[in-house]
């Protein structure tokens, strides 16, 4: 039936007989089988290893829910149980038996249970495959082939029916690879398919794999033959069965007519474009190229598949061209019979032909519609990969196990210049390697971090990864019955909190909701996203029910919502947000979050100073998104989502002021304070002003700390060296540019934004032109040099030129002032704050007070700056400089009473238009909290 299965009769000459074992002594084998269990042993460890991953399949909960309503009604479900809008839409639920297991098994174990039982079925799922091969084969060129494969199937190992799916798979394929020798197994397969049918909608794989099977059979040559009839008996038989087997589940020809609904599911354009697990692999090389490892990894499995056919064909077509040795006549036959030396010779390479075809390589057909068929349905939608990576791992290993067991014996046979056992140890023993450095590359996380997906080892739930608590809020008291959320996989955690009794909008279940539905869905997503006119209105129609957005994927939804006069935010927590329509009006008035007041801590603490670092880290990176989308409807709201972002953020850096993220966080909500000009100003060649300066240099010196850990962290270098250029400073941001295009990019956005700069970093290459002649004999050549300098944007030059043109004791303070701006300008607070501390002959010493009072500011160091401030205030009530400073550091500190004192004496002693408008805003946005008295 199929090249893989045993020889149904044992080689009848001694050449083929010798063939068909090692030569090797009964010490030497023994320790190569230890070294094969030992291979086994470890493949299966790093199969289990790359299933301890905390849980984040959003479906999971769905599926928990109907396995606890099973358990406790033992009825199976026949119609939507869970949406309000389709209810009495019929529901083919073929996943029960797994659902009522996952119930079973939470119930005693919870989530870790869970998934070390995933880990474990699969391990016991590719133990089936690895050892479905004949004895001959040897096990390292198994694991050989196995190994991309067993990384891809890694990528959807979660806990979901498809786990199932994969035992039975793998089941039929063990049985199907042995059928030949004993046709009997067959009636397996029926017993399979029951439980398949009962487990997942892609019961469909069994019956297709034994048509594949069959047709193998038929194609090869006597496959009709009069002897072949008792073979054909049981194996026809079991394949009625198996197919009658498909009709045994609770819904009867409905259910086995399901997987027709699932295709139709998976091949709608508008799941496909909307849902990641349906979108056909060519979408995603066309929107994000290849960037992904996950998906290099799956082409790659997919390219040593084919290969596995390809290159063994092409050594078969070689080695027909090469004679086969003839087996030497020993010096004592040669005496004896001299007259038969020569027949003996004859006789025994034509043995050796036979041996060498009988057990050689050929072409298995079966093999062949295997690699195809799964290979085709991975290319058109991401979730199959599971299934994909089994078969196509299988394949592929018994195409290199065949080959390399043929060239082995084709090698036996020819003169050899090393040892048997060598020949036999080293593959194992490289293999093994190979295993034991994937398996710590998993291990040390290296695996995840170049898949760029978040995952890290663990047996619970991912932290601050599903929205709990928000969307237990949405079933608070006096909040709406109907529930609706824009992240589709959240609306299932509903479900499981609060189904049926409560029903959302739709969920996950797309066979159930349908297309119409859905569009509809997806439509309002994205005209609430775009803030368009006339959305309220549509929430009003499906009944205004309570609106959850998280804020990784869907913070314009909630920046609509927040700047919408019918909406209020009445809960906000690091994963999510919960808004309510005005007229529940007892929710609005005890829940709607005052962000500001979170802020001046007038709202009792959500997050204080000992929370979990995570927490206040997804905290930050949800107001930054938030931020980043309500500042473009209305940058008045936004203030209070900046300032309680950069306080959580702020908190960060201090406790992880070794980690990226805090620093990373702090500049880019000074750049959401102050956006970037348009158009490049080239401010650091004035006088500094904190009205317009102090944020940019805030952010710069963020964005520069960042670095300072982690050097090529591309958003990073992109935030920073935009930041530079949008103030001149040409010389600072080229370097960055150019690191920029060394960083490998992880996804389209970052592909497209690395050539992007390539090309800017041309233009500011020329633009910046060579380094002009820095030699000067008097202060006038010295001004041009300082001129040529700054024109061309080359402030960190013009800084060191200034610096070495005059001793400290000698320099103007308009010489001291300059040279620190311009080291503020790029990021470098403590040279600024260095030079005007030895300045002899300031203006006034409050100025140089306030300076030094900036420069600890821009640091972030709060302690430090309101000392030299109150200095400076002290020395001069009146500078403006210091006044303003304070204020900001105070709103800044959550000090409203303090900030909102010296933002009015600030306003008194503004001097433009824009200072007093600047202060008007801090003005406005303490006073609230400054008399009510909470603030300090």
């Amino acid at each position: 039936m199929s090249s893989e299965s045993l020889p149904s009769k044992k080689p009848k000459s001694r050449a083929l007989a010798k063939l068909a074992t090692p030569g090797e002594p009964p010490s030497v084998l023994f320790g190569l089988r230890v070294l094969d269990a030992l291979l086994i042993v470890g493949f299966l460890a790093l199969t289990f290893l790359l299933g301890l991953f905390p849980l984040k399949d959003t479906d999971f909960w769905w599926h928990l829910r109907t396995g606890d309503l099973i358990r406790q009604t033992g009825l199976i479900p026949s119609h939507d149980l869970y949406t309000y809008t389709s209810q009495e839409r019929p529901w083919i639920d073929l996943h029960w038996t797994f659902q009522v297991a996952l119930s079973w098994l939470y119930e005693r174990g919870g989530i870790p249970a869970l998934t070390i039982a995933k880990s474990v079925i699969t391990c016991l799922a590719v133990f089936l495959l690895i050892t479905a091969k004949k004895r001959e084969w040897p096990v390292w060129a198994m694991l050989v082939g196995w190994i991309p494969a067993i990384l891809v199937l890694s990528g959807r190992n979660y806990i979901r029916p498809e786990t199932f799916t994969l035992v039975y798979l793998c089941g039929f394929l063990a049985i199907l690879v042995r059928i030949d020798r004993s046709p009997r197994l067959t009636f397996l397969l029926p017993i399979l398919q029951v439980g398949w049918v009962n487990a997942q909608g892609l019961f469909v794989f069994g019956p297709l794999l034994l048509m594949l099977a069959l047709i193998d059979a038929a194609l090869r040559p006597g496959a009709f033959a009069p002897g072949r009839a008792k073979w054909w008996r049981p194996v026809g038989i079991a394949t009625v069965l198996t197919g009658l087997a498909c009709l045994v589940n609770p819904y009867g020809l409905t259910g086995a007519l399901y997987p027709l609904q699932i295709a139709r599911t998976m091949g709608n354009s508008t799941f496909s474009n909307a849902i990641a697990e349906l979108t056909p692999i060519p979408v995603f090389i066309k929107r994000d190229g290849f960037v992904s490892l996950p998906l290099r990894l799956h082409l790659v499995t997919m390219a040593i598949g084919g290969l596995s056919f390809v290159a063994p064909m092409i050594w078969v077509v070689f080695t027909k061209f090469r004679p086969v040795p003839k087996l030497a006549v020993t010096k004592e036959e040669v005496e004896e019979k001299p007259e038969k030396s020569k027949k003996a010779a004859r006789k025994r390479g034509r043995n050796n032909e036979k041996a060498i075809i009988a057990l050689g390589w050929r072409l298995s057909v079966f093999r062949l519609f295997l690699f195809f068929v799964f290979s085709v349905l991975s290319l058109r939608a991401t979730r199959n990969s599971h299934q994909f990576a089994a078969v196509v791992g299988a394949v592929t290993a018994w195409n290199l196990a065949e080959w390399a067991s043929a060239v082995r014996r084709r090698a036996w046979l020819m003169p050899k210049d090393s040892t048997e056992i060598g020949r036999g140890v080293f593959p194992r023993v490289a293999t093994l390697a190979t295993i034991s450095a994937l398996f710590l590359w998993v291990a040390t996380g290296g695996f995840y971090t170049a898949a760029a997906e978040g995952r890290t080892i663990g047996v619970g739930e991912q932290p601050l990864w599903f929205p709990h608590d928000a969307v237990k809020f949405s079933a608070t008291p006096g909040m709406p019955q109907k529930f609706l959320a824009f992240h589709i996989g959240h609306l299932s955690l509903y479900d499981y909190y609060f189904g049926p009794e409560r029903k959302s909008y739709v969920d996950a279940r797309l066979e159930v909701i349908g297309v119409e539905l859905f569009e509809k869905y997806m439509g309002l997503q994205r005209r609430i996203s775009e803030n368009d006119k006339g959305w309220s209105r549509e929430l009003d129609a499906i009944g205004r029910p309570s609106v959850l957005a998280d804020h990784e994927m869907n913070s314009s939804i909630s920046a609509a919502m927040l700047t919408s006069p019918d909406y209020r935010c009445v809960f906000f927590d690091p994963v999510a947000a919960v808004f309510a329509h005005v007229s529940y009006t007892d929710v609005v008035e005890l829940h709607t979050v005052d962000f500001a007041a979170r802020h001046f801590e007038a709202e009792p603490g959500v997050l204080s100073s000992n929370d979990d670092m995570a927490k206040l880290l997804a905290s930050a990176k949800g107001l930054r998104n938030l931020a980043g989308q309500v500042g473009g409807f209305s940058p008045e709201k936004a203030r209070p989502l900046i300032l309680l972002g950069q306080k959580y953020a702020r908190r960060y850096t201090e406790t992880k002021s070794d980690g990226p993220e805090g620093w990373k966080l702090l500049g880019q909500f000074e750049t959401l304070r102050e956006p970037p000009l348009l158009e490049p100003v080239a401010r650091f060649r004035q006088s500094f002003d904190a009205v317009f300066d102090l944020s940019a240099a805030r952010a710069t010196y963020a964005f520069r700390e960042a670095l300072t850990v982690s050097p090529y962290d591309f958003s990073t270098l992109m935030l920073l060296s935009e930041l530079y250029r949008s103030r001149g400073l040409t010389e600072a941001a080229l370097p960055l540019m150019e690191r920029l295009s060394e960083v490998s990019p992880i996804n389209r956005f970052q592909t497209e934004k690395q050539v992007q700069f390539k090309a800017l970093s041309a233009n500011v290459r020329v633009a910046l032109g060579p380094m002009p002649d820095l030699k000067w004999e008097n202060l006038s050549e010295l001004g041009q040099v300082e001129n040529r300098l700054l024109a061309s944007g080359r402030a960190e030059s013009a800084a060191l030129v200034l610096e070495r043109a005059t001793t400290e004791d000698a320099r103007r303070w308009e010489e001291t002032d300059k040279i620190a701006t311009l080291w503020l300008h790029l990021g470098r607070p403590a040279k600024a704050r260095a030079l005007w501390e030895v300045d002899p002959k300031p203006p006034s010493e409050a100025l140089r007070l306030s300076r030094i009072g900036t420069s600890y500011l821009i640091q972030g160091a709060f302690t430090k700056a309101r000392e030299s401030y109150k200095a400076a205030l002290a020395a001069d009530p009146n500078l403006f400089e210091s006044l303003y400073g304070l204020a900001v550091l105070e709103q800044d500190a959550g000090h409203a009473s303090e900030a909102l004192d010296a933002a009015r004496k600030a306003e008194k002693a503004a001097k433009t238009d824009v200072a007093g408008s600047a202060v008007r805003g801090i003005i406005v946005t303490v006073t609230p909290y400054a008399t009510s008295g909470v603030a300090r």
